[in-house]
């Protein structure tokens, strides 16, 4: 959890311009749940984007699943509570939208947002946590990000 605000308040504002999608994808529509969900930990959540983006690091794909979780801006949930709900999200939605791309993307980076931000943006006003998981068939691996 610390590592994830961590980065959330070092990389974004030197980040931020990385972000932006890279590849054709956003707004992505397919079998997969929408609507706000219950997460493991009870927290419900609902999908802001679904996007596919080339990683500006690596140049590899990437799913890019943004969550809005509101209940992320108290202090309710643990570190396994979190880590718990984001391995679940890239299997909700990382590995559908990757196995439904003809280039299957090898990453998915999971993103939970306290309130709506545009991708990119540094807001330190608004709590968010970033996880990134590398694909391995219908299998999210976690990868300290």
């Amino acid at each position: 959890m610390i590592r994830a605000a961590l980065f959330s308040l070092l990389c974004l504002p030197l980040c931020g311009a990385l972000a932006a999608p890279a590849v054709a994808g956003e707004g992505l529509q397919g079998d997969w749940p929408m609507g706000t969900l219950a997460a493991p930990s009870g927290q419900s959540v609902q999908v802001q984007d679904l996007m596919i983006e080339e990683n500006p690091h690596s140049g590899e794909l990437q799913v890019v699943v943004r969550l809005l979780a509101p209940q992320i801006a108290g202090d309710g949930l643990s570190g396994a509570e979190l880590r718990g709900d984001m391995d679940w999200a890239c299997l909700t939605w990382g590995v559908p939208v990757a196995q439904a791309e003809a280039a299957t993307p090898g990453w998915v980076v999971v993103e939970m947002m306290e309130a709506p931000v545009e991708r990119g943006i540094a807001t330190p006003e608004i709590r968010r946590y970033f996880e990134s998981y590398r694909l391995e068939g219908p299998t999210c691996i976690w990868e300290l990000f």
